[in-house]
């Protein structure tokens, strides 16, 4: 089932579907995003254009991680073929999830250099997930730790409706940006973190076997180093998270700008 002599195409199904996220994830933008807003608040319309191409980004970014994070729990819940011990074979579920991930993390990237409304570290993290889209697809590679990596997209709805809720200038102090804030705590725990935990605990293991030295440079950087990465950040916003919530819970209103 396994295989050390890797692939360098993307199948057409799978290529259909990146290419048709594209098209799905830029109407969003473009069209969707902006009418929902226009429905749910006039506050819309009244920011500025840079803001206005923010909330749109985030409406998008939003419904990907919604569908990546619950198609990727579910997949890991009833697919019992796709195993942590095995580095590269084709897993259909995996590859049309990581198809429509690859094909957000391109279209996202084409947005922020188009607009640059956001910094040089964001488009960076963005070149990186298009980069381990692509190994994925075109490798057939580490499917499992592709699965497990996704899985932390669920964490994402909540933290994208925090954006929404400060930039439409909501209270910090109200009920629904404090419900907001705890959901965002514990969604972030409940998945990023555990996903994060259930990739290191495998990778670690999988370092013992000899597929593990068969893997090609490029899935190295993308699943090793990306794995680090990852690690270091979910830490670092974890902290800057429950920094927020112990402020929160003393009734400070003013409260970190990144996070609650």
């Amino acid at each position: 089932m396994t295989s050390a002599v890797p692939m360098y195409s993307i199948e057409p199904v799978y290529l259909a579907t990146f290419l048709c996220t594209i098209v799905v994830c830029l109407c969003i933008f473009k069209f969707i995003g902006p009418w929902i807003m226009r429905r749910v608040t006039k506050k819309y319309d009244t920011l500025s254009y840079i803001k206005r191409v923010e909330v749109n980004e985030t409406m998008m970014a939003l419904a990907h991680s919604a569908v990546v994070g619950v198609a990727s729990w579910y997949v890991y819940f009833t697919q019992d073929d796709i195993k942590p011990t095995l580095t590269r074979y084709n897993s259909p579920p995996v590859l049309f999830i990581d198809s429509i991930f690859f094909g957000f993390s391109v279209s996202d990237l084409v947005l922020l250099v188009i607009y640059r409304v956001f910094g040089l570290p964001f488009v960076l993290h963005h070149m990186m997930a298009a980069f381990n889209g692509y190994v994925v697809l075109a490798y057939r590679s580490m499917p499992y730790y592709c699965l497990t990596g996704m899985m932390m997209e669920l964490s994402g709805p909540c933290t994208n409706m925090r954006f929404l809720l400060k930039v439409l200038d909501v209270d910090q102090t109200s009920t629904l940006y404090v419900r907001n804030s705890v959901a965002m705590l514990v969604s972030f725990i409940a998945f990023r973190i555990t996903a994060n935990g259930i990739n290191l605990y495998n990778l670690f293991w999988l370092a013992f076997t000899d597929d593990f030295y068969q893997l090609t440079l490029a899935e190295y950087v993308s699943f090793v180093g990306g794995l680090l990465v990852f690690s270091v950040l979910n830490c670092y916003w974890l902290r800057k998270m429950i920094k927020g919530a112990i402020r929160l819970l003393h009734g400070q209103k003013k409260y970190d700008p990144t996070f609650f």
